[in-house]
């Protein structure tokens, strides 16, 4: 990095740094910016306390700090130069009352950053805009292209991708050592076991870890967590979603899938009482070495240093599965154009300023010349790359994506406790949570 760059960048931390500091007594900031003009604009953008890693700069450790310093940076240009910028945090349990309760309310987000399986869901409230004119040839070129399939809906653009995450399973070789599983653990690569290799590793975990160790996470107390066992309903050959992106688990497939995870009850393979666990108390037990298998990402594996291995979800060919969390934006238009014309305008600073774009490396970037300048800056940057073949879709076309969770954990909920079978639980998750898509269909307004 050059002495001028990092120079700016000090600069830059340092405010990020004072932001953080007043986020202790508020919730808020504002980014107050000079310029000519006496009608000025606000803006209020939303996003989620999330950590947030970047390669070089290791005082930002949330994302709101670069949200707050990509305000800062526009407020200082001609375009940004009438607008103040106010940035507000909100916890990643309260979506809903922090965006739509907030409607037609002075608390309405102009802008919102989250994930998108989270933020997708407000494109159907016919309040996102579309940002075709954000998305430039330069901009469109310089993302991923699947990653666009993914923020687009209809043949519009609602959604801009800044990073993604992508989930493996990881197993802690110290406990697979005390259970005779050497054979297993593979340094440098992301391994991928047949469901009858699991199966086997798990009924030894079951039979061999000390008391109080467990082989494998398993929870259902909320929906908290459950992409992943979502994913885990791959196990058997199931492709989870039919072609119009619909549940489809009442196959021989889903149902051994069920099967194979209700068996694990009673074979010993997860936490007593799974079904009153949230996925932070499966968290908890890896991190405290009494769990053998637990979720990771790109982004979470490096704090575990090479305690752990890397593997694969079981899933519907050989190579097993993986998915990607995208985070990124959206624009919302609470009826005053100049507010919609400053959040797309901010948006497009974004995007046309790669030292912002670079603040995504410590994670995958969306941006490929990012993630070229940062490959071998980036843990594991090749790793997941590499296995970026094996990523699923866990969302289908699915326009309430929270609304089919809350049905789906509590069908696993009961499946855990034994109160239905596998059938019975393929037949209602199909059923209810087909219904909630439908209702979600028939309730899409998209913006104009």
């Amino acid at each position: 990095m050059s002495g001028k760059r990092a120079a700016s960048l000090m600069a830059k931390q340092v405010a990020a740094g004072a932001l953080a500091c007043l986020m202790a007594f508020s919730a808020l900031a504002l980014a107050s910016c000079s310029g000519g003009g006496s009608e000025r604009v606000h803006l209020l953008v939303k996003v989620p306390r999330t950590g947030h890693d970047v390669v070089f700069d290791d005082e930002i450790v949330y994302a709101d700090q670069v949200i707050r310093l990509m305000a800062d940076e526009f407020c200082k240009t001609p375009e940004g130069g009438n607008v103040d910028i106010e940035v507000e945090v909100f916890e990643q349990n309260q979506y809903d009352s922090a965006v739509e309760d907030s409607f037609d309310t002075p608390k309405s987000p102009d802008v919102l950053y989250g994930d998108y399986f989270n933020i997708s869901t407000y494109i159907h409230t016919g309040r996102v805009v579309s940002l075709g004119d954000v998305v430039s040839d330069e901009v469109r070129n310089d993302v991923f292209d699947y990653l666009w399939d993914m923020s687009t809906v209809e043949g519009k653009v609602y959604m801009m991708p800044y990073l993604l995450r992508q989930n493996v399973l990881a197993y802690n070789k110290d406990l697979f050592r005390q259970a005779g599983l050497e054979e297993y653990i593979q340094d440098g690569k992301i391994a991928s076991w047949s469901l009858e290799d699991w199966t086997s590793i798990l009924d030894t975990l079951a039979e061999r870890l000390p008391s109080g160790a467990f082989p494998m996470m398993m929870y259902a107390a909320s929906s908290q967590g459950d992409t992943h066992t979502m994913t885990l309903l791959r196990s058997a050959g199931s492709s989870f979603f039919d072609e119009s992106g619909h549940f489809s688990l009442s196959t021989p497939e889903g149902v051994a899938a069920l099967d194979w995870i209700q068996g694990g009850v009673s074979r010993g393979w997860f936490p007593p009482h799974a079904e009153n666990l949230e996925i932070e108390d499966c968290s908890s037990l890896f991190r405290e070495g009494q769990l053998a298998v637990y979720m990771v990402n790109n982004a979470s594996v490096s704090r575990y240093g090479d305690t752990v291995g890397l593997v694969n979800f079981p899933g519907p060919d050989e190579q097993g599965c993986a998915t990607v969390f995208v985070s990124g934006f959206e624009v919302f238009d609470n009826g005053d154009a100049r507010k919609v014309q400053a959040a797309k305008d901010f948006l497009s600073f974004v995007y046309g300023n790669e030292e912002l774009l670079s603040y995504a490396a410590g994670t995958l970037p969306a941006s490929k010349s990012v993630s070229d300048a940062y490959s071998d800056q980036i843990p594991y940057f090749d790793l997941f790359q590499e296995n970026s073949d094996n990523v699923v879709d866990f969302t289908g076309s699915n326009p309430d994506t929270r609304a089919v969770r809350d049905i789906f954990y509590q069908c696993i909920h009961e499946l855990l406790m034994g109160n239905t079978t596998p059938e019975q639980a393929a037949e209602r998750i199909d059923r209810e949570c087909n219904e909630a898509i439908d209702a979600g269909v028939a309730a899409s307004v998209l913006h104009e």
